[in-house]
C-alpha cells in the first residue's frame, strides 16, 4: 500500500473515532485539515469530557505512559497539539502494520 493509501486509512479511522465528519459518509478534506479538526475536537474533549477522550485514547490504543507524559510535561495549550499528533502517529503505524499483513497474506497465495 502506498503511503498515500495509508495516510488516507489512518485519516478515516481518526474521522470515524473522534466522530469529524458529522453528518457526512466520508471526511474528504486534506491531512492537514483533518489534523486541524482533531486538535479542535481534543481541545473540546478535555473541557467538556476529559473522561470521554481518555476512553477514545484507550479504544484506539493510544499508549497510556505516552498520554501520561503529555500531560504532565506539556503547556496546557499544547497538549491538544501533542495529543493529536500521537493519534496520528498510532494510527499511521497501524494503518502501516494491515497494509503489510495484507501484502504478507497475498504474497503468501
Amino acid at each position: 500500500m502506498s503511503s498515500d493509501l495509508v495516510q488516507h486509512s489512518a485519516s478515516q479511522r481518526i474521522v470515524s473515532a473522534f466522530d469529524l465528519a458529522g453528518d457526512e459518509l466520508e471526511f474528504v478534506g486534506s491531512f492537514e485539515e483533518m489534523r486541524a479538526m482533531l486538535i479542535n475536537r481534543i481541545t473540546e474533549l478535555l473541557s467538556r469530557n476529559p473522561e470521554k477522550l481518555m476512553a477514545m485514547l484507550y479504544r484506539i490504543d493510544v499508549k497510556e505512559a505516552s498520554v501520561n507524559q503529555i500531560m504532565t510535561t506539556s503547556f496546557p495549550l499544547e497538549v491538544p497539539i501533542h495529543l493529536a499528533d500521537l493519534i496520528i502517529s498510532r494510527q499511521l503505524e497501524k494503518a502501516q502494520s494491515r497494509a503489510d499483513h495484507a501484502r504478507e497474506q497475498e504474497n503468501a497465495s
